[in-house]
C-alpha cells in the first residue's frame, strides 16, 4: 500500500475547510469518496476534491476501493457509525469528541480490538511543531520542576442552530472545547491522570452544559487547572509555572496553516519571546495516520488514548451528579 485511500463520511465544515484540502496536500493520502445525506452537498465536495459522490453513508462503507474512513460527524452519532465502519473492515480517523461517554467509548474500543483496525481521535494540536519545541524546553531543564500546567479554551456564543447545544448530537462544552484541555493536560502530565475536582455550568433550556473548569493531578503530584466554555471572549492557551520559570503559548489548539506561534518564556530576571516557525497540523494529521496503518504500527497505545480520554471526561461530569 503506497497511499491510504480514503473516504469522507459526512460534509462537515471541517472537512471543506481544512482536512480534506490538507489529504489533498498530503503524500500518503487518496480522498476517494465523499458521502452526504443529500446529493447537492455530496456533488458539492466531489467536485471540489476530485472524487466520487455517494448518496447514503452505507454505500462508502461498502466500497471496496476504500482502506479508511475519516468521519466528521457530531459525537452523538460515532457509536453507530463507527461501528459499522469497523464491521465493514475499515479504519477511521474520527472527529473528537471520539465517544459520549466511557461505555460507549470501550464498546468501540473493544471492537477495533477485535477487529485490528485504527481508531484515530481528530486531535490535531499535538501534531504541530510548536508543542515539541514546548516538550523539549522542559526536557532541558529551562522551568525547573512543573508544578502546574494552567490550559483554557473557549470562544463567545455560537449561533443557536449549531450541533453543539444539541444534547441529542453529543453536545455541550466538555465534550468539544473541553476535550482539548484534557487532552493537553494528558499530552504534558500524562496519561495517570485523575480529576480532584470539577465544576459544570449547564443550560436548562437546551441540557447541555456551556462551559466548566476542573482540576487534574498525576502521581508526581502535578496539577493541571483547565477551563473551557462556550461563552468565553476567545481563548486559546497554555501555560506552564515551574520552579526556574513560566512558559506561556498562544494559539495552542488552533494554529492555521502559516500562522507562526510565538511563545513567551521568563525567568526571574529575563522574559524572552520565540516566534516558531509556521506548521500544518492538519497535514502532519493526514500523514501520521496514514503511515501509522501503511506501516503496520501496533495500535495499542491509540486504543489506550482514546479510553483513557474518555474516562477524564466521564469523571469529570460525573463530579456534578
Amino acid at each position: 500500500m503506497n497511499k491510504l485511500r480514503i473516504g469522507v463520511m459526512g460534509c462537515a465544515d471541517i472537512a471543506w475547510r481544512a482536512m480534506l484540502p490538507a489529504m489533498m496536500e498530503c503524500e500518503d493520502v487518496c480522498p476517494v469518496a465523499i458521502a452526504s445525506r443529500t446529493e447537492e452537498k455530496a456533488r458539492k465536495f466531489a467536485e471540489r476534491f476530485k472524487c466520487d459522490a455517494f448518496v447514503g453513508y452505507e454505500k462508502l462503507l461498502g466500497c471496496d476501493s476504500i482502506d479508511a474512513i475519516y468521519m466528521p460527524l457530531p459525537t452523538g452519532l460515532h457509536e453507530e457509525w463507527v461501528i459499522k465502519t469497523l464491521e465493514a473492515g475499515k479504519h477511521i480517523l474520527v472527529e473528537k469528541s471520539f465517544a459520549e461517554n466511557i461505555r460507549s467509548a470501550r464498546a468501540m474500543v473493544d471492537l477495533a480490538r477485535e477487529k485490528k483496525m485504527l481508531v484515530l481521535e481528530n486531535f490535531l494540536f499535538p501534531h504541530h511543531l510548536q508543542h515539541a519545541w514546548v516538550n523539549d524546553l522542559i526536557a532541558r531543564g529551562e522551568l525547573g520542576d512543573i508544578h502546574l500546567l494552567r490550559c483554557t479554551f473557549g470562544f463567545p456564543p455560537l449561533p443557536g442552530n449549531n450541533f453543539r447545544y444539541d444534547r441529542h448530537l453529543g453536545g455541550g462544552a466538555l465534550l468539544d472545547a473541553g476535550a482539548y484541555v484534557v487532552k493537553a493536560s494528558q499530552l504534558f502530565l500524562g496519561s495517570d491522570l485523575r480529576v480532584l475536582g470539577a465544576k459544570l455550568k449547564y443550560d436548562d433550556d437546551l441540557g447541555v452544559d456551556i462551559y466548566g473548569d476542573a482540576m487534574l493531578t498525576n502521581k508526581m503530584e502535578q496539577v493541571a487547572q483547565v477551563s473551557f466554555g462556550f461563552n468565553y471572549y476567545y481563548q486559546c492557551n497554555y501555560e506552564f509555572l515551574g520552579t526556574k520559570g513560566k512558559l506561556v503559548v498562544e494559539r495552542a489548539f488552533t494554529a492555521a496553516p502559516g500562522f507562526r506561534p510565538t511563545i513567551r518564556l521568563e525567568h526571574q530576571d529575563l522574559k524572552q519571546e520565540f516566534t516558531l516557525a509556521a506548521d500544518n497540523h492538519y497535514v502532519n494529521m493526514c500523514r501520521f495516520f496514514a503511515r501509522t496503518v501503511i506501516n503496520g504500527e501496533d495500535f495499542q497505545v491509540h486504543w489506550d488514548s482514546l479510553i483513557s480520554q474518555a474516562k477524564l471526561l466521564d469523571a469529570i461530569r460525573k463530579e456534578n451528579v
